[in-house]
């Protein structure tokens, strides 16, 4: 009888809406740095930096993927305002995938414009070379400037921490000594699409002969704005076009913010029939050393975007601080340090402004790189003004003293869940400086907070799986868990395939399960901490490692229609 449930959602669903489907693998690898230095690495899809992902605005792009790694990991889409449970942020979002197990990530309303994907609160695996970019198209290829060469350029630090051949710098996975050139025809315009995708390092990047002319930041299209150099933030992205007008063989030369007079890595811009040698690896161009830097102050949005606010709804102030504790530094946001955190507490709709306080004076150890999980931020007291700011999810602060150690920034609170702010540099992130945005209230009427809800903007129960890989060997027991409203009834159904397309059926959910072949696994009532547990046992036979189950829930509920679909989520016996 229960299996008549998805049957009939299977008869009466529609197809979901435009979608692009990508695989991504985390897994041990070797990368090359140089011809003949290599490295161990952790890679995405074997390359380093990671596939990138490209789709166009208005898909839904849908990621699954496969966590190799010898330990837990979950993916984080930077820059992009995904619903909570994809956000990718354990003990947040969802729980993070286990060794040998999948997520699949659906991913919608991307913003258009360059934004990456990596781990996030696993010690070390971005140093490891977990990195890749998103680059959604807009749907209107009239909304981006005119360009004839696209180049991405993926800056990094190497600290070797899996063993190898070199420590250093990198630029697209290679070390000055391992770039290809990028190849241009005088005349023509190039489109460099920048990520600092460092754990620690906040970089100054030139190219040695050019001007660039920045078109985005952190995605968002901006007025163009003529620079000698780009300082560039972890975490940050700018978008530039260079008028190749000056044929040679140039450097592009990356430096430390703190230290412009020394080139960490650099790559190579080599105009068609320009034979000679490129620069060396060491040349310092004068526009990294000396140039104009570009400033905050300079931005103005391209687009319209909600104008300042006169009186947003909430004023809140991060002061940022750092001491010495028993254990090393410590890194704290208005006096505290994650998870032992008030987060600031906003309702949807509200406007708040934000003013960010650097009170650490080092001028390396100072420097906050800040970044928003969910949400971009408007700019105040730049060139856009009140009507025009620019629109950012990440902003560098400076060390207490210099110019840029403080920022005031407007949100708008469209997206209910509990998100992180929290400064990128890794370091200071795992000794402390994280807090976060919690909503008030239950957006979907479910009964489960917005705080605590995995998918607080949608009436459906959230079925998870454990983060450990021994629960998914031969002869193991476990637990599926799903989140739902406490005292309603969960049913789990397992099959061994799923719909090529999920199928949406208003307002039950979207039915991933193959009916066909889809039956009643068991139930459970969700608890008072919302979760309804279905055990399972796995027989210790070993002819069964690489079988594939999958789940969907389907809950009881006092909403319209009685009850809902479950998102859906696969095991696989390892």
């Amino acid at each position: 009888m229960r299996n008549r449930i998805l049957c009939a959602v299977a008869l009466s669903a529609t197809l979901a809406t435009s979608q692009t489907t990508l695989n991504v693998v985390a897994a041990p690898g070797t990368a090359t740095f140089a011809p003949g230095v290599t490295g161990n690495a952790w890679l995405f899809n074997g390359t380093l930096p990671g596939s990138t992902l490209r789709v166009t605005q208005g898909q839904t792009l849908r990621v699954r993927f496969r966590n190799d790694l010898p330990e837990s990991t979950a993916l984080h889409w930077h820059g992009q305002p995904v619903p909570l449970g994809m956000d990718g942020v354990p003990g947040v979002s969802r729980p993070a995938v286990a060794p040998g197990q999948e997520f699949v990530y659906e991913l919608t309303n991307l913003i258009p414009g360059t934004h990456w994907y990596h781990p996030h609160g696993h010690a070390m695996q971005l140093d490891m070379g977990l990195a890749g970019l998103v680059i959604v198209d807009p749907a209107n290829p009239a909304d981006d400037p005119p360009y004839d060469v696209e180049q991405v350029v993926v800056l990094d630090e190497w600290s070797n921490p899996l063993g190898g051949f070199y420590t250093g710098h990198l630029l697209n996975g290679k070390s000055s000594d391992g770039q290809i050139p990028i190849a241009v025809q005088p005349g023509q315009r190039l489109r460099l699409r920048i990520l600092n995708a460092s754990a620690v390092t906040n970089y100054v990047l030139a190219l040695d002969g050019h001007p660039m002319t920045v078109t985005h930041t952190d995605g968002g299209r901006v007025q163009p704005v003529v620079v000698q150099a780009l300082p560039i933030g972890i975490g940050e992205r700018y978008d530039v076009i260079v008028d190749c007008n000056n044929p040679g063989v140039w450097s592009l030369a990356a430096a430390a913010i703190t230290n412009r007079s020394v080139t960490l890595v650099r790559g190579v811009l080599r105009y068609a029939g320009q034979t000679q040698a490129p620069p060396p690896a060491n040349f310092v161009p004068p526009n990294l050393s000396s140039g104009a830097l570009l400033s905050y102050a300079q931005l103005a949005a391209y687009f319209p975007v909600p104008p300042i606010s006169p009186a947003p709804r909430h004023r809140f102030t991060a002061t940022f601080a750092m001491s010495m504790g028993p254990g090393g530094m410590v890194h704290t946001i208005n006096g505290q340090s994650w998870p032992n955190v008030t987060p600031f507490q906003v309702a949807l709709g509200d406007v708040v402004e934000l003013t960010m306080v650097n009170t650490a004076a080092s001028l390396v150890q100072g420097l906050h790189p800040m970044h928003t999980h969910g949400h971009s931020f408007r700019l105040l007291n730049t060139a856009g003004g009140t009507t025009q700011p620019p629109v950012k999810d990440t902003i560098l602060i400076r060390s207490s003293g210099q110019p840029g150690s403080t920022a005031v920034v407007q949100l708008v609170m469209d997206n209910p869940g509990l998100w992180l702010f929290h400064c990128h540099n890794e370091d200071h992130m795992a000794s402390g400086m994280i807090t976060a945005f919690e909503y008030l209230g239950d957006t979907d009427a479910d009964g489960i907070a917005d705080g605590v809800d995995h998918e607080p903007t949608t009436a459906v129960p959230v079925t998870e799986i454990s983060d450990m890989a021994a629960d998914f060997a031969p002869g193991a027991s476990g637990d599926v868990s799903v989140q739902w409203t406490a005292g309603q009834l969960v049913d789990l159904f397992a099959g061994l395939s799923e719909l090529s397309t999920p199928l949406v059926f208003p307002p039950y959910g979207t039915l991933v399960l193959d009916p066909s072949s889809a039956a009643f696994f068991g139930g459970a009532w969700a608890n008072a901490s919302h979760r309804a547990i279905v055990s399972y046992a796995i027989p210790n036979d070993v002819g069964l490692i690489g079988l594939r189950i999958a789940f969907q829930s389907v809950g009881l509920t006092a909403l319209p229609g009685g009850f809902r679909l479950g998102t859906a989520q696969a095991l696989t016996i390892r």
